[in-house]
């Protein structure tokens, strides 16, 4: 018997941690190639952490670098199609192109956002 994780685990985590429509506004996928648009439930976080250079192992860093890099986690069964690099993302009133779009094994993804520098 296979878990729908989707329906199980995914949709209540986004419905209960998900950007609030009514409070943030709605998170808007749209995509570059097909014109296809529409609302998507998403947990948003723009949060820092830490950012290792190259070649130091973790915990020896000569100093404390960290970085703030916009993502969203998402349900992938909530998008008539798979999000994709290049797509767009508009969120809290800004707007995002997709940077990445990193799949986990179990129906879910976090989607790696740029700034655009446009607003709503």
């Amino acid at each position: 018997m296979s878990i729908d994780w989707a329906k199980l685990v995914l949709a209540p985590n986004l419905q209960i941690f998900g950007e609030d429509p009514e409070r943030e506004g709605p998170v808007l996928w749209r995509s570059a190639s097909g014109g296809i648009s529409q609302q998507v439930p998403a947990i948003f976080d723009e949060g820092y952490k830490p950012l290792a250079p190259l070649d130091y192992p973790d915990g020896l860093m000569p100093a404390n670098i960290t970085t703030g890099t916009p993502h969203l986690g998402v349900s992938l069964s909530d998008f008539p199609q798979d999000p994709q690099q290049g797509d767009i993302m508009q969120v809290r009133g800004k707007t995002y192109t997709i940077r990445e779009v990193q799949k986990d094994s179990h129906g879910g993804a976090d989607i790696y956002l740029n700034e655009t520098g446009l607003s709503e």
